[in-house]
């Protein structure tokens, strides 16, 4: 923006100098009356130069200002719908990069920083025209960025770092600024660094960068300052759907799923499996003795034993594996694509690891202690409710048989 009003301001003396020198030239080959005039045609040409000059600029001030807003709202539609149905393979961070780059005129390349709360670093979590395997290794205090050095203060809006090679980094440790050049992070000239606040903290810092000298305007700054101010919002909603996501697809004390969203899961493998034939096996657990724990200890030293007790059935899990909480002390576990005598082989091996294993409360071993029961598709049935009872079955005989000291 300063340098167009200087331009115009040098556009408007020289055409002066030519006015005076243009007026000189008329006295001498015609009459003072006649030269005015002609000075008078000529400036009157200029200021309706200038004025038309002016509005064109006027005029496309505002429209990238409209088309800025449009991509911003396109992509808050865009990101709404990912929240909406919750796929989590989406990477709205990189959407959002891509936006901003899209009507930031003169800008190539982007990254997108979060905060983690537990470390109060800034880490990076999507990048345009940069080797993000690389840039995903460093991260930043607030006070090592571009937006904290250059913001004199005004840390809630965005920040032009001119000469991004002669950046000083000596507050980063050698091996980040090692990583940040093999990533391609300084060969650019100039970047913007635009905050994403939310209820007066920074949560996430936009980058918008370009290999041009002079490349960006307060025009630019101002329309990333309105583009962040939306998107923060956009990702307050996204942590709320989140919390909520979480509390209805996991279980609060062991992190292990809920009941319901299990069975949409094995509900969806189950259709799979129809088509491809494939074995799996629904595992039923039990947590021994737990009501007398909690007699004798309370609740808390209950809830301690079944969060160890999860804790360690993850150890043995596939990622495949599924694991989920049905009821107070009951889990259940699903096998995917396993061969029924692995899946005795299995258990018996976490059986093994895991049974008369003690946790400490209050000073206090108590023993974690489970029982099993196997049911394997399509050997014993296909249809869950039937495949539960069979394995619930086999569980009660399990538990009798451990109590009896008959296990083999």
């Amino acid at each position: 923006m300063k340098y167009k009003i200087v331009n115009n301001i040098l556009w408007l003396i020289f055409f002066g100098i030519i006015s005076i020198g243009v007026t000189f030239i008329f006295q001498t080959l015609v009459s003072m009356r006649l030269s005015y005039a002609l000075t008078f045609i000529m400036l009157f040409i200029w200021a309706g130069f200038m004025v038309t000059h002016l509005k064109l600029q006027k005029i496309k001030a505002l429209t990238r200002v409209h088309e800025f807003k449009s991509e911003t709202l396109n992509t808050l539609l865009n990101i709404s719908e990912i929240f909406l149905h919750m796929d989590e393979n989406d990477d709205y961070y990189t959407l959002i990069l891509n936006s901003a780059i899209k009507v930031i005129k003169k800008a190539v390349k982007g990254s997108f920083l979060e905060l983690n709360p537990l470390t109060g670093r800034f880490e990076y979590k999507a990048c345009v025209g940069y080797e993000f395997d690389t840039l995903r290794k460093v991260s930043f205090t607030l006070e090592e960025t571009f937006l904290y050095k250059n913001a004199q203060g005004d840390y809630d809006r965005p920040v032009i770092t001119k000469n991004i090679a002669s950046f000083d980094n000596k507050k980063l440790d050698p091996l980040s600024v090692a990583n940040i050049l093999d990533a391609g992070g300084l060969d650019i000239q100039e970047a913007i660094s635009a905050p994403i606040v939310q209820d007066g903290k920074i949560v996430g810092i936009l980058n918008i960068d370009s290999v041009e000298t002079d490349a960006f305007d307060t025009i630019d700054t101002s329309l990333l300052h309105f583009f962040a101010s939306q998107i923060a919002v956009a990702l307050k909603h996204k942590a709320l759907v989140d919390e909520t996501v979480s509390l209805s697809r996991f279980d609060k004390l062991t992190g292990a799923y809920h009941r319901n969203y299990f069975e949409k899961l094995f509900q969806a493998h189950r259709i799979q499996s129809l088509e491809s034939m494939s074995s799996y096996a629904l595992i039923l657990c039990d947590v021994n003795d737990l009501k007398v724990i909690n007699d004798n200890y309370g609740h808390s030293a209950g809830d301690k034993v079944l969060v160890g007790f999860s804790d360690k059935i993850r150890k043995h899990m596939r990622e495949s594996d599924v694991f989920a909480r049905i009821g107070g002390d009951e889990f259940v576990i699903l096998l995917r694509d396993i061969d029924p005598e692995m899946v005795h082989v299995k258990m018996s091996s976490i059986f093994d690891d895991i049974n008369d294993s003690t946790i400490d409360f209050d000073g206090h071993a108590l023993t974690i202690s489970f029982s099993y029961g196997i049911a394997t598709s399509p050997e014993d049935s296909m249809v869950y409710d039937v495949l539960l009872k069979i394995a619930d079955s086999r569980m009660y005989e399990f538990k009798e048989n451990y109590k009896n000291n008959l296990l083999p």
